[in-house]
């Protein structure tokens, strides 16, 4: 849960950013690392034009940044736990 609530605020922080910075986001937040750090951002690119569709566009970021951030985290904390036992 924590490292999906991670990812989901890495997302935020980058969607924030570009908003902010529309003509220096470029400048200043590599592309390609927005890419790694958010995936589904790719999606961005669609340009939703109603509510519904910008919903749902964050939802669908938000909701991957959760599943993989929280991938991520368990099999860190997995790894972690096993070092741990191995070095006991």
């Amino acid at each position: 849960m924590v490292s999906g609530g991670v990812g989901i605020l890495l997302a935020v922080c980058i969607y924030a950013a570009s908003f902010a910075l529309i003509i220096l986001a470029h400048r200043l937040l590599n592309p390609y690392a927005m890419i790694v750090f958010a995936p589904a951002m790719i999606l961005g690119l669609a340009e939703p034009t109603s509510i519904r569709s910008t919903l749902s566009l964050l939802a669908i970021v938000l909701g991957t940044n959760f599943v993989l951030y929280g991938i991520l985290g368990l099999l860190l904390f997995g790894a972690w736990s096993l070092f741990q036992h191995l070095m006991t």
